[in-house]
């Protein structure tokens, strides 16, 4: 099986906390995108339980962030 590299823009801060979380976890970036679109593709969705998720922590500083109630203004957001 040939790979791909493929180009995607991702929010600055939101690439750093990812990669420190990842690296907590013992992975890199490729491999977690790589585990989200296979679960993506076995179960024909995106593979998250809840869109919606109680914080773990502190909120961020500025208004970077959206928050949504529903999965619909999410995808409303989204068209932008």
């Amino acid at each position: 099986m040939a790979n791909t590299t493929y180009n995607i823009r991702i929010d600055s801060r939101v690439r750093k906390e990812a990669d420190e979380l990842f690296k907590s976890m013992g992975l890199s970036m490729s491999a977690a995108v790589n585990l989200f679109l296979k679960q993506s593709v076995i179960q024909r969705r995106l593979p998250i339980d809840e869109i919606i998720a109680e914080p773990t922590g502190e909120p961020p500083a500025d208004s970077e962030y959206h928050r949504f109630d529903t999965w619909e203004q999410a995808k409303e957001w989204l068209k932008r």
